[in-house]
């Protein structure tokens, strides 16, 4: 009883401790994202939201907070060096630019 309740515990640390680093990368990834945007764009006032990573790359959906002032649009980031970058952003992309950027097929945008 007490080898299982050991298992148990041990399987809930290595949980959260998987958890908190999804978090911190989240995390990570959606503050590069408002830099990038805010740097590369006239919008300023954005939510950013984590929709897929896969390895070293990743996609965020950027939406203004006034629906009005810009359509909602898409960034790809890469991590170099342990940091997270911003490479593109925009509403549409063509095969062209996701062979330009590198960016893998499961993270394209349909």
């Amino acid at each position: 009883m007490r080898k299982w309740i050991w298992l148990f515990a041990l399987l809930i640390v290595a949980l959260a401790s998987s958890l908190a680093k999804e978090t911190d990368e989240n995390s990570a990834i959606i503050a590069a994202t408002l830099s990038y945007v805010t740097a590369n764009s006239g919008m300023t006032k954005i939510s950013a939201t984590v929709e897929k990573r896969e390895g070293d790359f990743a996609r965020a959906k950027v939406s203004p907070k006034d629906a009005a002032a810009a359509d909602p649009a898409w960034v790809f980031l890469k991590k170099t060096n342990g940091k997270w970058n911003g490479l593109t952003l925009g509403t549409a992309f063509s095969p062209d630019d996701y062979q330009q950027f590198g960016i893998p097929k499961n993270l394209r945008v349909n």
